[in-house]
């Protein structure tokens, strides 16, 4: 409970001031008794007092106006806060796998520009961070953390926390795509080496091959249920948005195989029976457990192929969707936007197009 003031001192209610031998703190502390803010500084630094003084009282009718407070790093917690409680059903909320990524990506933000006001941030500020990447050897990571940046400052305008995004139009990093093409050798291989070790390593084997031939993303193979297998396909869910429209796709002797096999792979006697590559307790594999588990079948892969004389190089659960996609255009499949999910031929052709020859026939 927050009782009157003894003494008057001149500041707006429910911001405190308190003056001590070493250091001078001010904050906003709410109904809760939560401090929606509070800074510090040494009590002999007279100037630096004003300032925060003058700070406090400007937040403190920011939290009265459901402003965020704490500069650019309240900013950021603010978004994700929103983007959390937006209902499943409103377009603007992205999607789990997409803020898991930005996480780690604000994390970065915020160390760069986490001292400083949403206004007090500029255009130049946003092309030294992204100089800063290129010479770190990450130039695009630093196109996607300006854009997640860009993204977080428009919503401190909707708040009234700045006038003019200072991340528009920003010129991003050149970069180099990746273009790799896993070969049918190499997921042969795949398949082959999980089998032989069993276990975690023959789940994430099937699990490559299906996102091939299913076309599809990680995520959505990492969380595809048993419920998800009919008569007639495997019914998948787009991994980026609820609200598109299910995609079936349907059984080929090959998917077939490949997904009894999946589903035959003895777990944990504990284990649950829910994900069709679940890990052996059945839980949905998280990016982390994957990775590693997906490092040691490429690990032997490798050891295999060198033995072997046979070209080989690692590849992940994110190489099996262009895979899948180049073979299709290779057949001249008129289905290939189904299988995805895209509505644009550009993202299909720029994206996950990576054959090295196209062929055509002659105009004449």
């Amino acid at each position: 409970m927050i009782r009157r003031r003894a003494t008057p001192d001149g500041l707006p209610f429910r911001v405190y001031e308190r003056r001590g031998v070493r250091v001078y703190s001010i904050g906003y502390k709410m109904k809760s008794g939560v401090w929606a803010f509070r800074y510090e500084c040494p009590i002999d630094d007279i100037v630096q007092i004003a300032k925060l003084r003058r700070k406090a009282i400007e937040e403190s009718v920011n939290v009265d106006a459901d402003v965020p407070t704490g500069g650019f790093a309240g900013l950021v917690k603010a978004w994700f806060k929103w983007q959390e409680e937006l209902p499943a059903s409103d377009l603007r909320k992205r999607a789990q796998s997409t803020m898991d990524a930005n996480k780690p990506e604000a994390e970065n933000l915020v160390k760069a520009f986490g001292h400083l006001e949403p206004d007090e941030i500029t255009k130049a500020m946003g092309y030294d961070y992204l100089e800063a990447c290129v010479q770190a050897g990450r130039p695009e990571k630093g196109n996607k953390e300006i854009a997640l940046g860009r993204l977080i400052l428009e919503f401190g305008i909707r708040k009234k926390m700045l006038v003019v995004n200072p991340f528009d139009k920003l010129t991003k990093n050149k970069t180099v795509k990746n273009k790799r093409l896993v070969t049918a050798v190499e997921m042969d291989l795949a398949v082959e080496v999980g089998r032989k070790f069993g276990g975690a390593r023959h789940i994430v084997a099937m699990g490559l091959k299906t996102a091939w031939l299913c076309v599809r993303r990680s995520v959505e193979v990492r969380g595809i249920k048993r419920d998800g297998i009919r008569e007639d396909g495997i019914l998948w869910e787009d991994g980026k948005s609820k609200t598109k429209a299910k995609i079936l796709i349907e059984w080929s002797p090959d998917l077939r195989e490949t997904i009894t096999e999946a589903l035959s792979i003895k777990r944990n006697k504990v284990a649950g029976t829910m994900f069709v590559f679940g890990n052996m307790q059945g839980q949905r594999y998280t990016k982390g457990g994957w990775k590693s588990m997906l490092d040691d079948l490429m690990r032997e892969c490798v050891k295999v192929a060198a033995e072997r004389g046979i070209e080989f190089k690692r590849f992940s659960l994110q190489d099996c969707r262009p895979m899948g996609v180049s073979g299709k255009l290779e057949r001249g499949d008129t289905d290939t936007k189904n299988a995805t999910g895209h509505t644009s031929d550009k993202m299909i052709s720029t994206v996950y197009d990576r054959r090295p020859v196209k062929r055509a026939t002659p105009a004449g």
